[in-house]
C-alpha cells in the first residue's frame, strides 16, 4: 500500500488541480492513479501531475476529482 500524508495544500488560479506535499511511503505515484482520502466521507482524486522540485524526503502531487478541495493538511491519501 502506498500512502501520502499530506503536509501542506496549494491552490494555483492559474490551475486547475490542487497540489498537495507531503511524505510518501510505499511506492512511487505515477499520473493516473486515484488516490483515496477519508477526511469525512471516503472520496477519491487523480493524480494529474507530480512534481520533481520538491524538498528532500517530499513528494508534491497535483490532483483533481470532487472533493479536492475539500483536502487539508494532516489527510492521508492511499492507493491500493
Amino acid at each position: 500500500m502506498t500512502r501520502l500524508i499530506v503536509q501542506n495544500v496549494h491552490r494555483l488560479s492559474s490551475r486547475p488541480w490542487t497540489f498537495l506535499t507531503g511524505r510518501l511511503e510505499g511506492d512511487a505515484l505515477r499520473i493516473g492513479d486515484e488516490l483515496t482520502f477519508s477526511d469525512g466521507p471516503a472520496a477519491s482524486v487523480v493524480v494529474r501531475s507530480v512534481e520533481l522540485h520538491g524538498g528532500p524526503g517530499m513528494t508534491t502531487v497535483a490532483v483533481e476529482g470532487a472533493f479536492a478541495g475539500e483536502i487539508r493538511a494532516g489527510a492521508v491519501l492511499t492507493r491500493g
